[in-house]
């Protein structure tokens, strides 16, 4: 639990560097849950897998930078 924006950025932020702990769980799950739902895995469990690998290589970080960019490009 978060008190405020700012806490809340820390957390996810700390989620896609990769830190071990309850945040980083709660998202490899859901996310593992969407992998497995979009028929990208062949179970939850190979999804979360699947989840905690893109987390670990950097790659949802990457796409969170992206995303923050383009957003930034559609306010110019």
């Amino acid at each position: 639990q978060v008190g405020d924006g700012s806490e809340s950025r820390d957390m996810l932020l700390s989620v896609l560097a990769n830190k071990a702990g309850p945040a980083r769980d709660i998202v490899a799950l859901n996310a593992g849950a969407a992998i497995y739902t979009a028929g990208q895995a062949e179970s939850h469990e190979s999804g979360v897998k699947k989840a905690l690998t893109v987390i670990a290589s950097g790659a949802a970080k990457a796409k969170l930078e992206q995303f923050v960019a383009f957003t930034q490009n559609l306010k110019s």
